[in-house]
């Protein structure tokens, strides 16, 4: 079960550590970008994600300002974070991107003087890159001077704010995470990394869900409740635009057992915030995860 909720809780809730996550998408479907992570993982060990992880140090470095394709203010206005916080609000954009391209191999950057996206079709192109993968996949400090070396610039402003949910206090490892979405870019097909992630795929998220539901592959309750969303939607512009530029709200769920059942409860629901009788929930069925309400 992801290893959610499992064993005492502790004795005090953990500070929850920054992190995002990113989809990226193509097609009519649309189709998204999914990679599953190890069964060695210490947290949602065999789970289908969505490429991310948390934010690293070298994520914050001042010099990504001059490397991002918005400045730091920019990025914080876009997140609801204060100007002052725009250091940090560029960190989780970069952090996005840089987990996407250690786990998937995928890499929304172009060129500095302008021009498009970076493709790794060319031979020459995919044997470099793959060797900037796996020397930031040892040290993420290594991206930053890779995209400099290249001449590049990290397109953060297409990286679309979707979602954020908070784990809840009951875990040990918890994370306040940001969930953005990006065109996928051309020329990059995308592929597992083979340490984090073992598996990787395109999926519809209709078929992610159904996957989900006929036990065929793991779900975390915020990755089944966002493909639920995305399942009703047509095109990747459908997805892009679906905020309206409105902030999303953040999901700080918290774990009850209900009737027997594991259930994540929501904002809306009765039991959290809502009015009587309002049910926004996740309730774990057997082996597979039943969703009560709308929203992410």
């Amino acid at each position: 079960m992801l290893g959610l909720a499992q064993g005492a809780p502790p004795a005090a809730p953990a500070t929850p550590r920054d992190a995002s996550t990113l989809l990226l998408l193509r097609g009519e479907a649309p189709e998204v970008f999914m990679v599953k992570r190890t069964g060695r993982a210490s947290f949602m060990a065999n789970a289908v994600v969505f490429p991310g992880g948390r934010v690293d140090h070298a994520d914050l470095d001042a010099a990504w300002a001059a490397r991002c394709t918005e400045s730091p203010a920019a990025a914080a206005a876009r997140l609801a974070l204060p100007e002052t916080e725009g250091p940090q609000a560029l960190a989780l954009l970069v952090a996005a991107a840089r987990e996407t391209f250690e786990e998937a191999g995928l890499l929304l950057a172009r060129p500095a003087a302008g021009g498009e996206t970076i493709r790794f079709d060319a031979d020459a192109a995919a044997e470099r890159f793959a060797a900037h993968r796996a020397a930031v996949h040892a040290d993420a400090a290594r991206f930053l001077p890779m995209l400099a070396a290249e001449g590049l610039v990290l397109e953060t402003h297409a990286l679309v704010y979707l979602a954020r949910w908070i784990t809840p206090a009951i875990e040990a490892k918890r994370f306040d995470t940001r969930f953005f979405a990006a065109r996928a870019p051309a020329g990059q097909t995308g592929a597992h990394d083979t340490h984090e992630t073992t598996a990787s795929a395109w999926f519809t998220p209709a078929a992610a869900v159904a996957d989900c539901e006929a036990g065929r592959i793991q779900l975390a309750p915020p990755t089944y409740r966002i493909l639920l969303e995305l399942a009703d939607l047509r095109g990747v512009e459908a997805v892009l635009t679906l905020r309206g530029g409105a902030q999303p709200v953040t999901h700080a769920p918290r774990f009850d057992t209900l009737e027997g059942e594991l259930t994540l409860l929501l904002p809306g629901d009765a039991l959290m915030d809502g009015p009587a009788g309002a049910r926004n929930r996740i309730a774990l069925r057997g082996e597979r995860w039943v969703s009560e309400g709308r929203g992410f």
